[in-house]
């Protein structure tokens, strides 16, 4: 019959719809959870950073500290060396008055520049901890985007055994209609149920209209995340390498200040 061959390919272009908006859908859940995978690894260095930065921040303090005590040490020498101790020159007297006083002085720079150096590692320290905050925020919107997608991907499956059963109705109706002998009270049946379908099929088709839009609206608005993640993804890859580069630089900046102030330490006045 007309109706139903009609009705059968409504539902198979029905279907055919329904398949393409999964087939996209699925495409853009796999760069979603790509962009997952990405910012997952760019919170891995960033915690990395935070980890390696505060490990330099212990012996920095230390370095400070011993550097602090040796100035208290050569003020307290200075202050036990402001009068000339009988049986003293002067003249050698204020010699080693200039000496202490030079010696403070450069413990004095020592000092300033270990907790400069301290100052430094903690700043990396918040810069790293920054990163992994901002890492953590692309993952939370990046699996929320997951989400969002795997819904409107179950979404569709109801939808789709809804437009099996009807096509597998369709089949049983011909099946009755083409049966040989001819049953009259099969056919009377069959009669009605097809003028009750045939009442139903309006609104069922304005229904599948108003959800094909529906689901329309949302791939659209799915393809704009899409393109918006593709486009933070494709940051990502640039600015990891960028943050590796400023994290070894950072690093190699940190271990030559300990050198620096160890060797400060080491030399004396």
């Amino acid at each position: 019959m007309p109706l139903l061959q009609q009705e059968t390919v409504q539902l198979q272009t029905a279907l055919q719809a329904l398949a393409a908006q999964q087939t996209a859908l699925t495409t853009q859940l796999t760069a979603q959870q790509q962009a997952v995978t990405a910012a997952q690894t760019q919170r891995t260095n960033a915690q990395n950073g935070v980890a390696q930065a505060q490990a330099r921040i212990p012996p920095l303090q230390a370095a400070a500290a011993a550097a602090d005590a040796q100035v208290a040490e050569a003020q307290q020498d200075l202050l036990d060396a402001s009068e000339p101790p009988a049986g003293i020159p002067p003249a050698s007297w204020r010699v080693r008055l200039t000496a202490l006083r030079k010696k403070l002085t450069q413990l004095q720079t020592a000092a300033t520049a270990a907790h400069t150096k301290v100052t430094e590692a903690q700043q990396a320290v918040a810069q790293a901890q920054a990163q992994v905050q901002a890492a953590d925020r692309q993952i939370a919107a990046a699996t929320a985007a997951v989400q969002t997608t795997q819904a409107a991907i179950a979404a569709l499956e109801p939808r789709r055994q809804e437009l099996q059963a009807g096509l597998t109705e369709i089949e049983r109706l011909n099946a009755e209609i083409t049966r040989d002998p001819l049953e009259r009270a099969t056919l009377q049946q069959v009669a009605a149920q097809l003028s009750a379908r045939t009442a139903a099929l309006e609104e069922s088709h304005l229904v599948a209209r108003f959800e094909l839009e529906d689901a329309e609206a949302l791939l659209a608005s799915s393809i704009t995340r899409r393109n918006e993640l593709t486009t933070l993804l494709a940051g990502l890859a640039t600015q990891i390498p960028e943050a590796e580069a400023q994290a070894a630089a950072a690093q190699q900046a940190l271990a030559a200040a300990e050198a620096e102030v160890t060797a400060l330490l080491e030399e004396g006045p």
